[in-house]
């Protein structure tokens, strides 16, 4: 058993979240690419040689777009063919740019939260997040590519956790693999005195990504919160209840999913059909969290 004062590491850990240059700089693919994001003349071409410069990137977005939601199977031959039928420029461009910026975080592989979980889960929570603001009557609160971005970067707080102390992180792994009916975020609270979404935050800001992903990230768990930027914090945490363990709950099981539902304009109808259709690609998110950390 790993033993040492929770308070002091807590302590430690956050000193060094807040000095420059202790946390992994963003790797270049990933500043390529989010200079094309942030660029309004950014065209296919340029995203197309940018991904197909990385074999790992250009297998990947060849897979996803091949899996069995979209429909179109082996008919897509090509990086191209993915992004202009299938993805669409930014949805193509927010996965691999998080895919990129995910390898600079040295991580386990296994275990409840190793990278293959963590990356399967993931995958689905950005899914889910997307399909949800799609059905949402409430356009105006929610840009669908943030919050698509909210899902896929909301659990890096593991992967820096991981990065910076591989040590701690292996006793926090075998813990939550060995307790799989506990509270992940408990645990880390109990043991750490810091959690995921907190050291999450951290990293978004360091790497200066849009704020609403940071306030997402951070407040993930507490869909109370009525801040700037709330509706992004209540779709995520919307996402990560219909894919969790009904046994698992955030930071407000006092609040009902249907109210978080209303608050947005999501009929709950439509949410359990969009909840249904990610989950039935689960198999398929796993092979590609494989495939992704191999």
């Amino acid at each position: 058993m790993l033993i040492f004062n929770k308070l002091e590491f807590s302590q430690n850990f956050r000193c060094i979240l807040e000095q420059a240059g202790q946390i992994p700089p963003f790797p270049d693919t990933a500043r390529e690419l989010l200079k094309l994001r942030n660029n309004p003349d950014a065209n296919l071409e340029q995203l197309t040689g940018l991904i197909e410069k990385d074999p790992s990137l250009a297998v990947f977005i060849l897979k996803y777009a091949r899996m069995s939601i979209f429909g179109y199977g082996n008919r897509i031959t090509s990086v191209h063919h993915a992004i202009s039928l299938v993805l669409g420029f930014n949805t193509a461009l927010n996965l691999t740019m998080s895919i990129a910026s995910s390898g600079c975080l040295k991580l386990p592989n296994h275990g409840a939260l190793g990278r293959v979980r963590i990356w399967s889960q993931t995958l689905e929570c950005a899914a889910l997040c997307r399909e949800l603001c799609h059905i949402m009557t409430k356009k105006n609160l929610i840009n669908c590519e943030l919050i698509y971005l909210s899902g896929l970067f909301h659990n890096f707080g593991y992967l820096l956790f991981g990065h910076l102390y591989p040590k701690e992180f292996s006793y926090l792994n075998d813990l939550v693999t060995r307790y799989p009916g506990q509270d992940a975020r408990s645990l880390q609270l109990q043991v750490f005195g810091i959690t995921h979404d907190t050291i999450g935050m951290y990293l978004i800001r360091a790497w200066d990504l849009p704020e609403e992903i940071a306030v997402a990230v951070a407040e993930q768990h507490f869909p109370d919160y009525s801040g700037k930027h709330s509706p992004y914090v209540k779709l995520l945490a919307i996402a990560n209840r219909l894919l969790q363990s009904p046994a698992l709950t955030d930071g407000c099981p006092y609040i009902d999913t249907l109210i978080l539902m209303e608050s947005l304009g999501i009929n709950e109808l439509e949410a359990k059909a969009a909840q249904e259709k990610i989950q039935g690609c689960q198999s398929e998110f796993l092979t590609l969290a494989q495939e992704l950390v191999a």
